[in-house]
């Protein structure tokens, strides 16, 4: 077991709040299941709008709250969050549960690494938040000790 070493420890997960704050504000949630607004797809029709709140409108959505996502970052973060599943997105989470590796999903696939992660569920934290977890805020700190 640890000592105290006198140092205060922070148990705020930022990033759990975070995922439930973008959630919340999309209101909604996605099952290409239930709803296939693609072309050919039970609800399509030519000049439709899908029934769900596109990635692109919530991110403009979002710029309103002053909070700026790419896109991925925000499927990214639905994902985590439950609010938001598709074909690619279960198939990339079943071969990731599977193979245990994002390079063997990437190659099975023929997708890049970067583009797998993207579908798959944040597994430790949201990076760049505006309010920082205490290891964050630690790291940041020797990093400016030993920059100088």
């Amino acid at each position: 077991m640890k000592e105290n070493d006198g140092r205060r420890r922070e148990k705020k997960n930022p990033s759990a709040d975070f995922i439930n704050q973008i959630c919340s504000l999309y209101d909604d949630e996605y099952d290409d299941r239930e709803e296939d607004s693609s072309i050919g797809g039970d609800d399509w029709a030519p000049g439709k709008m899908a029934l769900h709140t596109s990635l692109a409108a919530f991110q403009k959505e979002l710029e309103e709250y002053g909070i700026k996502l790419s896109t991925a970052k925000i499927r990214k973060i639905l994902i985590t969050g439950g609010c938001w599943t598709t074909e690619r997105s279960r198939e990339v989470e079943r071969l990731y549960e599977e193979y245990g590796s994002v390079a063997r999903v990437a190659k099975e696939l023929g997708m890049s690494e970067t583009l797998v992660k993207t579908y798959l569920p944040y597994n430790k934290v949201v990076y760049d938040l505006e309010e920082k977890s205490g290891n964050a805020k630690r790291v940041e700190r020797w990093r400016e000790k030993h920059k100088k």
